[in-house]
């Protein structure tokens, strides 16, 4: 059985203006991984994804030091417009469980991810900790992007206190989207939800949040705000999931429901 080709990841728009039988560089770090580390040579193929989801077969026709010199074996596919668009808000966690909770993500088709410096976070990002976890967790996206070969680049945001969140979500429920906080306590189910999330592209809802806290839980008050702006609490299931998989096994029901899996 043939495998997939290594996927590698175009920054750039390049996708955007090229077509069939055209030639690219795959330089930079992408370049440097794929020459240096994966050694593709010439005549292998590779697939390239870029941020707004195009992507495309190559063909290696020079493999140089730090760079691969391309074929492009068709037109990219068109940029992805998937709506409802997916986003995670996920409270930082220890031991890793965050960035788990960010790759799995990825591979399930989230479109956005908001790292949330919840009350009860114990791991917090301050000062320079706040540039190097925000590129942890976009390393974390890209990666997993590569792995699993989905179209499309999540966007990873800022990381934001309680008040900043609230802000921000408030604009986006004002937009239109649907906000959902995912609490062990809550009587009403993600499930009873099942119309509402199946008719969502229909209802013009344009984004799905879900909101996963920290190990410790969410404080009332913070709970609170965000019922303020328009979020919904719902329980995902019986069991109480771990950090690192509420938001994912979320994911992976709404994007049922909303079409993403036929």
């Amino acid at each position: 059985m043939p495998t997939t080709p290594p996927g590698f990841l175009i920054d750039d728009d390049a996708l955007a203006r090229a077509s069939e039988g055209e030639q690219l560089t795959l330089a930079g770090d992408e370049g440097r991984h794929a020459a240096k580390v994966a050694r593709i040579g010439v005549g292998e193929q590779v697939l390239l994804t870029d941020g707004p989801g195009r992507q495309v077969l190559a063909e290696v026709i020079a493999a140089r030091k730090e760079q691969l010199d391309l074929r492009l074996l068709s037109d990219p596919s068109p940029a992805v417009e998937r709506l409802p668009r997916l986003a995670l808000v996920q409270a930082l966690a220890t031991g890793g469980r965050d960035e788990q909770a960010v790759e799995s993500a990825t591979e399930l088709g989230v479109d956005r991810v908001i790292p949330w410096i919840a009350q009860r976070s114990v791991s917090v990002w301050r000062g320079e900790k706040l540039r190097k976890g925000r590129a942890k967790w976009e390393s974390t996206v890209r990666a997993a992007v590569k792995q699993c070969r989905r179209p499309g680049i999540p966007v990873v945001e800022d990381a934001m206190s309680t008040a900043q969140l609230t802000a921000r979500l408030g604009d986006l429920v004002q937009s239109g989207a649907l906000v959902l906080v995912l609490h062990e306590q809550e009587s009403r189910a993600l499930m009873s939800l099942v119309d509402q999330l199946r008719m969502a592209s229909a209802d013009g809802v344009e984004e799905i949040v879900i909101i996963v806290g920290p190990e410790g839980g969410i404080e009332p008050a913070e709970l609170e705000a965000l019922s303020g702006i328009g979020a919904r609490s719902v329980l995902l299931g019986p069991e109480v999931l771990r950090s690192s998989t509420a938001g994912p096994a979320a994911l992976a029901v709404l994007s049922a429901l909303v079409g993403r899996w036929g």
